[in-house]
């Protein structure tokens, strides 16, 4: 006799589907653990920028479902401050990276999307995510757990899967916002319900 066992959850954070400014490079063996731009500014200013990121971030999502112009306004700015910010604390060299906005399923351990070029499992991947509306951007590494080719989608033909390397500060701030995010759905299907 076979009795089916419930499958247990195994996630540990919840996860969302959000539309996110995205960029990623592939990291080589020489390059897989150089600190990234967010940790060589030193951990004071880089809590104090986290602090105010996370209050801006409330505050603008909050201010989203009643004036989104407004949020979006704010948001634009928050984004042209953080370029110019992140352009005179970087490296001359370094340069500051387009990225696509594209909706992606998130948690605070990892991310899947679609892309155009094909991954290998195991390949190390430096990720810079641009959380909306308040157009935060923050920087992760992760591993690469599957690449799927998928026949819906013919403008990218692979379904990406990557879990996150640990980053306390960078995780902290993903993890608030996909719980703003959260707490900002359920009172917009609270509000239509009524």
């Amino acid at each position: 006799m076979n009795i089916m066992e419930p499958k247990l959850e195994r996630r540990s954070y919840y996860r969302i589907n959000d539309i996110v400014g995205l960029t990623y490079n592939l990291l080589g063996e020489d390059n897989q653990n150089t600190a990234s731009p967010s940790e060589n500014l030193g951990l004071s200013l880089t809590s104090l920028l986290s602090e105010i990121d996370h209050e801006f971030n409330q505050i603008t999502n909050t201010l989203w479902h009643e004036h989104p112009m407004m949020a979006k306004a704010l948001g634009l700015l928050n984004r042209k401050l953080s370029i110019i910010a992140a352009h005179s604390l970087q490296n001359e060299e370094q340069s500051i990276e387009p990225y696509d906005e594209m909706m992606v399923n998130i948690s605070g351990c990892g991310i899947s999307f679609d892309c155009t070029e094909q991954l290998q499992t195991g390949d190390q991947l430096g990720l810079s995510l641009v959380l909306k509306p308040s157009n935060v951007m923050i920087d992760l590494e992760g591993e690469v757990i599957s690449c799927e080719k998928q026949l819906t989608n013919t403008d990218k033909p692979y379904a990406i899967r990557v879990s996150f390397k640990e980053n306390n500060s960078a995780q902290e701030q993903l993890i608030q916002h996909i719980v703003q995010k959260q707490c900002a759905q359920i009172g917009e299907n609270k509000r239509q319900q009524a």
